[in-house]
């Protein structure tokens, strides 16, 4: 079985080496890679289940953003998967606001909730924790009850009834309703953003673990490195714009 690692390196090499190739030869180069990332393609896809959409119409989106990501990529760049993640993503995000409503919102609340979606990952990158209402809607520009509103209105994309009855003698299916654990998405996470990290210097990859690891303030390690909280804070903002840059993520929010 491929590992991560060997099949990030495999889809590296041979995108590399379609760029130089002509067709028939480049597509199936990077037809071969769509193949071996189709996994990738699939547990993304599966994030978004239970939300009113077929599994199999999910997964039939998701191959068409990493068919996307594997046309687009720019061998120039570290990582394919780190490039391919977020591509995914937002093609799975443009089909639930264009394609997936049954009680359809007006384009408005559509574009509020795409930038709220964009503007919630970038908080939590910067702040280490899942940001709230209120700085997601400043961060949009947005009134906060107005983006209460927009985020009221996301199970119009297969609304069911809390009432409805449940298989046997169970309870209603307002009753079995649990929550989705964030860690799970983590690890996907973590496995996109490793090949970005690595390209990072020593130092910088001391100041990610100082900061978001171990948790401390960034006066604490400015005293720690000799210079100020302000140095601190702008060398934080230049290396997460270096990691949301390798993973795409900045192409993906513009």
């Amino acid at each position: 079985m491929t590992t991560p690692t060997a099949l990030e390196e495999q889809s590296h090499r041979l995108l590399a080496q379609a760029r130089d190739e002509l067709s028939p030869r480049r597509e199936a180069l990077q037809n071969q890679v769509l193949e071996n990332n189709l996994a990738l393609a699939r547990r993304l896809a599966r994030r978004y289940r239970g939300r009113g959409v077929a599994t199999d119409d999910l997964e039939q989106v998701a191959r068409l953003g990493l068919l996307k990501a594997v046309r687009r990529f720019d061998a120039d760049r570290h990582s394919f998967t780190a490039y391919a993640v977020p591509t995914i993503l937002g093609e799975l995000r443009r089909h639930f606001r264009d394609s997936a409503w049954m009680v359809r919102p007006g384009r408005h609340v559509q574009e509020m909730q795409a930038a709220a979606n964009v503007a919630r990952e970038d908080l939590r990158t910067e702040l280490s924790r899942d940001a709230t209402p209120a700085e997601v809607a400043h961060r949009i520009g947005e009134p906060e009850s107005a983006l209460r509103e927009a985020d009221a209105v996301l199970g119009a994309f297969s609304p069911r009834s809390l009432d409805a009855p449940t298989p046997g003698d169970g309870p209603p299916f307002g009753h079995t309703l649990g929550s989705v654990d964030p860690r799970l998405e983590l690890a996907e996470d973590l496995q996109a953003i490793r090949p970005t990290i690595r390209q990072l210097s020593a130092q910088d990859r001391q100041l990610l673990s100082m900061r978001f690891v171990d948790g401390r303030t960034q006066a604490d390690i400015g005293r720690e490195l000799g210079i100020s909280q302000m140095q601190v804070s702008r060398r934080l903002t230049a290396v997460i714009e270096r990691i949301r840059d390798g993973m795409g993520l900045t192409q993906l929010a513009s």
